[in-house]
């Protein structure tokens, strides 16, 4: 199965100049939820879909806790969430306190199997049409 893609018109800073470019974007498809996760897995074998979205949400749960905990969690072919946080830079020890970290987040790294399919994945032009897009951010920094 294959990525559908199309052309897009971008306005691209080029050392602080914003210029029109053509770029390839990757069409997004459906965001697939627990419930159409749990419809699938049901229809490839014997356990319900209620017990699999059970299973999914106790998942979900515990996962949850263990990142609060600092725990990595490591989904088998998938790959592993690490907590992680960012922080404010002191200029010394006595000035880090727990009100300098700014941000609690999950980075996740793919297993080297789920690595080895995205390699593998292979993309086709939809349609010859260029979809144009124009960026705010681009817009306001050009202004000034």
């Amino acid at each position: 199965m294959s990525i559908k893609c199309f052309k897009q018109k971008r306005e691209v800073p080029i050392n602080g100049v914003p210029q029109e470019k053509y770029v390839a974007r990757m069409q997004v498809g459906e965001k697939i939820d627990f419930e159409r996760i749990s419809e699938m897995i049901a229809e490839k074998s014997t356990v319900s879909k209620g017990d699999i979205l059970a299973v999914l949400s106790e998942l979900e749960t515990v996962m949850c806790w263990m990142m609060e905990e600092g725990n990595p969690v490591t989904l088998g072919l998938l790959g592993t969430f690490y907590p992680s946080m960012t922080a404010k830079a002191c200029d010394n020890s006595q000035e880090v306190t727990k009100d300098t970290i700014t941000k609690f987040r999950c980075i996740f790294k793919p297993s080297k199997y789920l690595k080895k399919k995205f390699k593998e994945v292979e993309f086709v032009l939809d349609d010859n049409q260029v979809h144009t897009v124009k960026s705010e951010k681009l817009k306001v920094k050009s202004e000034k």
